[in-house]
């Protein structure tokens, strides 16, 4: 596809964003956009971007589209994927813009049928191609010590036949003319620094073999049989998913043994970046544990009763909760644990993606949030559309849909997320969920007894 700056081009779901966009138009509601950014940050969670609402009347109208004629002033081509600064002038009026309303090259539509771009930026000027830096060629300590090795050698080569077209300039000088009664000389050499030069590349071509040549060819052919015996090993293989080691270069194979030290985060590392909700405490009665019929604790094992979401149709099947103290509480209404469900249905930045009807799939930018909305889920409370202005909720069979009035987004300084919405009955809430030093610190003292108890 042959694109240029200034182009409108149309993208349906699935398709790969091929050059930077301003989003004009889509088919949902608002104009929005759900993208995945795998390709640019390594995030598999769904993005959503919205148009403006100037650009968002053109919809799907080609004669809207192809008679648009406004101006966008920009920043110059850069490499920062999280920022971007412009103005749309549009019928004499100036529209600021921002990310938010960009694609950018490397995402991919996802639920979206169809969406209008306007290209601000294409090829070697996307910031995808502004972060693609020079491919370096990585050598190993047994490379750089061969290379080394082979100048000194050269170097010495060098040498060694210098001091002999020196040494055969001298012999024939003082020597070698008696050698014509046995052979006779043609056609001489006149001049002396001449016959040097040429005898000195005579004995390079003959002494030519003091340099190893073969010498690389040999270590490849050693690391081409390390990588076979890497490949092999059977301490290398993982049975849990039929995976054996792979060797996918044979250059660095020696320095696998000359590592001193590893950095590595520990976050899906350690977990997998799997994570599941098994208990929680609400209302300073803690739930998620397991008694026998004397009130004795017992250890959770497979052959612990699950509980049964059966009667909740929404509910995610590979969910797996043994207390049903919980369940019955939510069932029976009581006040707080629905509170704390709805906190969690709605205190987030998950998306949702419905592949077929009942069929949910939460895209979350963390495992915990995404365990979080799940729990929520399956006891009663289920996320099921965003806006940028509302939050859908299903909350016991009941549709409701909240008015989402701001976000205040995690992040280290806060250490906290937090929503303000308005409920179908007109009540602003506002719910928090953060680390628990945090949260504490903001308690109103006559919360110190629950604290306690927490």
């Amino acid at each position: 596809m042959n694109i240029q700056v200034g182009d409108i081009i149309k993208l349906e779901n699935n398709n790969f964003v091929t050059a930077d966009l301003l989003l004009l138009s889509s088919s949902e509601p608002h104009s929005l956009t759900y993208i995945e950014t795998a390709e640019l940050d390594g995030e598999t969670n769904l993005k959503v971007k919205q148009a403006l609402t100037v650009t968002a009347e053109l919809g799907l109208d080609l004669q809207k589209l192809s008679d648009f004629n406004g101006e966008v002033k920009c920043e110059a081509p850069n490499n920062k994927l999280d920022k971007f600064t412009g103005t749309l002038t549009l019928h004499g009026e100036k529209f600021a813009l921002d990310n938010e309303k960009m694609l950018l090259r490397g995402c991919t539509i996802r639920n979206t049928e169809w969406c209008f771009g306007l290209v601000i930026y294409a090829g070697p000027d996307t910031k995808l191609m502004q972060n693609c830096g020079k491919t370096t060629f990585k050598r190993t300590s047994i490379d750089r010590l061969m290379n080394v090795l082979v100048l000194v050698i050269f170097a010495f080569l060098a040498l060694m036949c210098f001091i002999l077209a020196i040494g055969n300039g001298i012999w024939e000088y003082d020597t070698g003319y008696y050698f014509q009664v046995y052979l006779p000389w043609a056609d001489g050499v006149s001049s002396a620094p001449y016959s040097g030069f040429l005898m000195f590349w005579s004995y390079v071509i003959i002494l030519n073999t003091v340099v190893p040549i073969s010498l690389y060819v040999s270590v490849e052919i050693i690391r081409l049989g390390n990588s076979f015996y890497i490949d092999w090993d059977r301490k290398m293989y993982y049975p849990l998913n039929d995976t054996p080691a792979q060797a996918r270069t044979t250059t660095l194979n020696e320095e696998l043994g000359q590592i001193k030290y590893i950095f590595s985060d520990k976050t899906g590392t350690l977990t997998q970046n799997i994570m599941a909700f098994n208990k929680c405490s609400i209302n300073g009665k803690s739930y998620g544990e397991v008694y026998d019929l004397a009130g004795q604790r017992t250890e959770i094992t497979e052959h612990t009763e699950k509980v049964d979401f059966s009667y909740n149709q929404l509910a995610d099947p590979k969910f797996v909760f043994y207390d049903h103290s919980l369940v019955e509480a939510v069932k029976l209404g009581d006040a707080v644990t629905h509170r704390f469900f709805r906190l969690l249905s709605l205190c987030h930045t998950v998306m949702p993606e419905e592949k077929k009807e009942g069929n949910l799939v939460y895209q979350a930018q963390s495992p915990d949030e995404g365990a979080l909305v799940t729990a929520a889920r399956n006891f009663g409370f289920v996320f099921r559309a965003r806006t940028p202005e509302t939050i859908t909720v299903v909350e016991m069979g009941e549709t409701k849909v909240y008015e989402l009035l701001a976000i205040l987004d995690f992040n280290n300084v806060r250490k906290r997320m937090s929503v303000i919405v308005r409920s179908p009955e007109g009540d602003l809430t506002l719910y928090c969920k953060g680390a628990d030093t945090i949260v504490y610190e903001l308690l109103d003292s006559s919360c110190g007894p629950l604290k306690d108890e927490t």
